[in-house]
């Protein structure tokens, strides 16, 4: 018996890669207990940290943090884009925010700077349960918060379009140590 879904098939507009996901092994994989500092950026608390640390690609885990400002957005399905998915209008939380959890990759643009690619869920004071992909240069830490990044020395992590999607994404390689 074969059942109907309300979620629509989803089919991106570019060639199909024969290998859909690139395994690295890890190597020599360290990780660090950070701080985030109140009153920074989510973005600026991770990459100065990662800058100290002198790391190019790392995951990291959010354990815990306040925000005075939140800003994500969600993804969504355009009828008719070449895109299949699409991001929403960002939302902004101007409300104190707890998050609940978050993990990101963080890697480089093109110009070498550093990029995170972040989803989180938090719950704002009034009881709201709120979140999505947070935009970390938005997100405004309201106390210090902690997170652990582990190191992914062995490897370059580049924004650059898939082809299959045809949307900027992490693209991995192995590099020198």
């Amino acid at each position: 018996m074969t059942s109907s879904s309300a979620v629509p098939l989803l089919k991106h507009p570019g060639p199909v890669a024969p290998n859909r996901r690139d395994v690295l092994a890890g190597r020599n994989q360290k990780t660090w207990r950070i701080v985030l500092p109140r009153h920074a950026s989510l973005y600026e608390g991770v990459t100065v940290a990662m800058q100290t640390m002198q790391l190019r690609a790392a995951s990291l885990n959010i354990e815990r943090a306040t925000f005075s400002h939140l800003r994500y957005f969600l993804i969504t399905h355009t009828q008719g884009a070449e895109q299949v998915a699409n991001y929403t209008t960002p939302v902004d939380v101007d409300e104190p925010t707890l998050l609940v959890g978050a993990g990101a990759t963080v890697g480089t643009n093109g110009q070498g700077a550093l990029a995170i690619h972040c989803h989180g869920l938090a719950v704002t004071q009034s009881g709201r349960l709120t979140g999505g992909h947070l935009l970390t240069e938005a997100c405004i830490l309201a106390e210090d918060g902690v997170a652990y990044i582990s190191a992914l020395g062995h490897m370059d992590l580049v924004i650059g379009v898939d082809p299959e999607i045809r949307t900027p994404v992490f693209q991995p390689s192995y590099c020198e140590a």
